[in-house]
């Protein structure tokens, strides 16, 4: 006997609506339509699930992909952006290959939540829908013999498969996203948690099993391969609470108690702008120090902030980036980092949901200073890497843009070893690149109570 108390939690979590269409039908999102010939749509399910069972069969002898997700879930929606990236894109014009994204209701999640997700993968041969009653994830669950309700879940289908009767067959190979202790407790490994690379290996392992019956070309289709990776694509509501992506990036830099261990940092690299490099400095010391030296020529010159909130820097010294913006990183610094204590700090920080930056499906918080100081900050959901901070202007708008990238380990801690600081229009002012990064730390046991963030 099946345990299926978790149908009951999916239910009381989402609000059902049928927005006067009946089932089956297709429904077209209202947002720009950027590629063309490659449709925004998606499938309103039936509970019988015919119309999937009907595309499915339909497709038999291609490799078949199938996936459960949450259109709230924002490590759902990273799986899709990463498969995308990893393969799925790419594979487009190529007709052995056939993707199904079954959107189910959990975490909340409506159907009005779907189109937004759909840019994270897209393509001629990719097919959405949403089943609003989410009872193909009780069938995965009896047809997976696990006991937790399935979703977040990736399954790969050889060219044989068929789908006879109500439930699904079972899948030749899948990996899902149920974490940890959780989902091994349900039935699901931990060694199958997604894994892209290893998923695009195991799917191009199925297609390889189809028979060759003269492929399109590119110009056949039309699809702009390029064009499905998403880049820009922005999600407006997840699930995930602020604390996620913040927790996150702590862990990810070293863990709230070793980040308090930190006595100074030193940084050495150069600064590049207009053509010329320059050799620069920074260092920064607890509680609220930072001091940057820059070597133009003969000169050096320094800008600095104290304890006592006392700003060095001279605005008719040119230091290659502008004094305006170096004022703002001054006067805003905060040695453990903007999101660490911010409940403390009188910081306010809300979750505004995640896009797409390049290759990166970042969390994209909403962060006001105690001072008054408004950014928008951007945080790796894989990795908890801060990826992109933007200063905001009085009026909300972007004034500064600061893309970090490199990060590399230093004495068990992460920094981002290549600093790019961008105009309002994007156009770049200046790279700092560092070559060598320096730790102090003080050894010392802190109590259970104080690293609780």
């Amino acid at each position: 006997m099946k345990n299926y108390s978790l149908f009951v939690l999916v239910a009381a979590l989402s609000i059902l609506v049928a927005c006067g269409r009946q089932p089956g039908q297709t429904t077209v999102s209202q947002q720009e339509e950027r590629f063309p010939g490659v449709e925004n749509s998606y499938v309103v399910l039936a509970e019988d699930l015919q119309q999937l069972k009907d595309d499915f069969n339909a497709n038999v002898g291609k490799a078949r992909l199938l996936f459960l997700s949450g259109p709230t879930c924002g490590i759902c929606l990273r799986g899709m952006a990463d498969l995308n990236d990893e393969f799925i894109a790419a594979s487009q014009n190529d007709d052995r290959l056939v993707t199904f994204v079954v959107h189910v209701p959990t975490l909340a999640a409506l159907e009005m939540h779907v189109a937004d997700t759909i840019p994270l993968l897209r393509g001629p041969r990719v097919h959405h829908y949403w089943e609003e009653s989410g009872i193909i994830g009780l069938h995965y669950q009896e047809v997976m013999d696990v006991n937790m309700y399935v979703w977040d879940f990736w399954a790969i289908y050889g060219p044989e498969a068929r789908w006879q009767g109500t439930l699904p067959p079972e899948p030749d190979y899948y990996e899902h996203q149920l974490g940890g202790w959780m989902g091994e407790r349900g039935g699901f490994p931990r060694e199958r948690m997604l894994n892209a690379e290893r998923f695009a290996l195991q799917a191009r392992k199925a297609m390889d099993q189809v028979e060759s019956g003269g492929l399109p070309s590119p110009a056949d289709l039309n699809v702009d391969e390029s064009a499905l990776l998403a880049d820009g694509t922005s999600i407006p509501v997840v699930a995930q609470p602020r604390d996620v992506a913040v927790s996150h990036y702590i862990r990810n830099r070293g863990g709230y108690a070793n980040l308090k261990r930190i006595q100074a940092v030193a940084m050495r690299g150069s600064l590049e702008v207009g053509g010329h490099s320059y050799p620069l400095s920074i260092r920064t010391a607890r509680p609220e120090q930072m001091r940057r030296v820059l070597t133009v020529g003969d000169q050096v010159s320094v800008a600095e902030i104290s304890t006592e909130d006392q700003l060095r820097l001279d605005p008719a010294v040119d230091r290659g980036l502008p004094a305006a913006l170096e004022s703002r990183l001054l006067e805003t610094f905060e040695f453990d980092g903007r999101l660490v204590e911010w409940p403390d700090k009188g910081h306010q920080v809300s979750m505004q949901g995640m896009q797409k930056i390049g290759d990166v499906l970042a969390w994209k918080l909403d962060f006001i200073q105690s001072g008054g100081q408004h950014w928008q900050l951007f945080i790796n959901s894989h990795s908890g890497d801060l990826v992109m901070a933007n200063m905001l202007d009085e009026n909300g708008q972007r004034e500064y843009s600061i893309i970090q990238s490199d990060f590399r380990e230093t004495s068990g801690f992460k920094f981002p070893y290549r600093i790019e600081y961008l105009d309002r229009d994007g156009q770049s002012l200046g790279v700092e690149v560092f070559d060598d990064v320096l730790v102090e730390q003080q050894v010392f046991n802190l109590a259970a109570e104080t690293v609780v963030h």
